[in-house]
């Protein structure tokens, strides 16, 4: 039996869990090409062929299926197995892999187990669409991290620590401006690079994720406001590009120890 659970999706990227009990070893019919689609087994341990390769499926080895690759499976029976399908769309997946074919198995270190994890963990707090792209860049570009050390960026990809404070300067003017609508991959874009390659440059110069950047700019945006006196917490937390008026509270706790009521009240003259 196998359950498939939507879990979110955003600019080029759609996120599944995937629960599987068998009830035979052997493999399963072959499941029809259906774009880029990279497994992270969370549970249990499994064989898989994709695309004519055989391989031992574990929680230390991610795989990828490419678009006309065929997917079978021969789990082991009685047993559970559970992972994390994130499907990409064609654009993306060239995005964060230069367009070079890559093996169809990854090695799944701790740091990227926990860039899994919070993935996850951000979906189950409603993080916004940016972040969930950045983590899923971060997840997918380092794992294939070591192919694209032979794949070129753009010529505008920073060759030295001045050109790299550069474009992290470049990524914050960007941000600073147009906080809201401004997602990930078209930020990358304007900037002549990867995703990836963008998040992990701005995070070594800055000591911030280009998600936290962008969340304290809209925080300090939504304390002008509420100095200003906007009292209408949902019309803010909408303007802001905020899931709700639960989350605005939370991240602005978060970020100032404060709620927005309770800055409004220490910021507001009566």
């Amino acid at each position: 039996m196998r359950t498939v659970t939507p879990v979110t999706a955003g600019d080029g990227f759609r996120v599944e869990r995937v629960v599987i009990r068998a009830t035979t070893e052997d493999w399963t019919d072959p499941d029809p090409p259906s774009g880029h689609r990279l497994t992270l087994v969370c549970g249990g341990v499994f064989r898989a062929r994709v695309g004519g390769h055989a391989f031992l499926a574990d929680p230390v080895t991610a795989y990828l299926g490419g678009p006309a690759d065929e997917q079978s499976i021969a789990h082991r029976v009685g047993a559970e197995d559970v992972c994390t399908v994130l499907s990409l769309s064609p654009s993306f997946m060239i995005e964060l892999t230069g367009g070079v074919p890559v093996r169809p198995t990854a090695a799944v270190t701790g740091r990227l187990a926990v860039t899994h994890r919070l993935l996850l963990a951000r979906v189950r707090r409603s993080a916004d669409p940016f972040a969930l792209a950045e983590l899923t860049a971060d997840l997918v570009g380092g794992l294939f991290d070591d192919r694209r050390a032979h794949v070129a960026e753009p010529s505008t990809r920073p060759a030295t620590g001045a050109a790299r404070r550069a474009l992290a300067d470049a990524a914050r003017e960007l941000l600073t401006l147009d906080p809201v609508a401004l997602g990930l991959r078209e930020t990358a874009r304007r900037l002549g690079c990867s995703p990836y390659h963008l998040s992990r440059v701005f995070h070594r110069q800055t000591g911030l994720t280009l998600s936290a950047y962008r969340t304290r700019v809209r925080v300090l945006r939504a304390l002008d406001a509420i100095e200003a006196g906007r009292a209408d917490l949902a019309g803010l937390a909408a303007d802001l590009g905020f899931a709700g008026h639960a989350h605005l509270t939370r991240t602005v706790r978060e970020e100032c120890g404060h709620t927005p009521r309770a800055l409004r009240r220490l910021l507001v003259a009566d």
